[in-house]
């Protein structure tokens, strides 16, 4: 999109919405929200809008001031640093994005983080090789699907500010369509939001005490 597009529109074609920031003020609920307009420098139609998605993937974020791995939405975007995933309705990437944004799916992004771990880069095979569940299954689907319509409104923390009623409603929506246990995906919850590297403090520093099962 760089070299023949414009972040700044002058009217020479019609502009059209695209997901740009990742921060901590970018992309704050699980359902996507365009927050630029970029324009195609040469004549006809956008043929990057040929790739855009109902679901898009975050290609590198900070892991205590992010909020999401991926958003869905019922319209189909493009995104600069949030990769569009095409070949999926609206009702599958709404469910892949419950899956993505909860601790496993999270635990499972986490295997692979490229360059710097406080920052991690996802470059497409990353997202190509993940495990999701298998979104033909009707109950699979719907039922993660029904905890976006529930949460889309929802703002979501930060990562470093703990785990929030959001991520548990994720969690256990995903527990219930895969048969998991819920309780655990919760204790797996607490201990990836107490990671040093997630919640942006070392164990115990400032004087705080170690959580239960993690090193002194």
């Amino acid at each position: 999109m760089r070299d023949d597009y414009s972040k700044q529109p002058s009217g020479c074609s019609r502009p059209f919405p695209v997901l740009q920031s990742k921060g901590a003020d970018g992309q704050q609920r699980i359902e996507a929200r365009p927050d630029a307009y970029w324009e195609w420098k040469k004549p006809g139609e956008p043929p990057i809008l040929e790739k855009a998605g109902h679901l898009l993937v975050s290609m590198g974020q900070g892991l205590p001031t992010a909020r999401l791995t991926a958003v869905a939405s019922d319209k189909r975007y493009v995104g600069q640093g949030w990769m569009p995933v095409t070949g999926l309705d609206a009702a599958q990437a709404k469910a892949a994005a419950v899956f993505l944004n909860s601790t496993p799916g999270r635990l499972l992004i986490l295997r692979c983080p490229g360059k710097k771990l406080r920052f991690p880069f996802y470059n497409p095979a990353v997202w190509r090789d993940l495990p999701i569940p298998d979104l033909e299954d009707d109950c699979i689907r719907e039922t993660l699907a029904v905890c976006w319509e529930a949460t889309r409104y929802t703002e979501v923390p930060q990562f470093r500010d703990g785990y929030c009623d959001v991520r548990r409603r994720w969690d256990e929506a995903v527990a219930s369509a895969l048969g998991w246990d819920a309780g655990r995906l919760a204790e797996l919850g607490n201990l990836l939001a107490q990671e040093p590297h997630v919640r942006g403090l070392a164990y115990g520093q400032y004087g705080d005490e170690a959580e239960e099962g993690q090193p002194a």
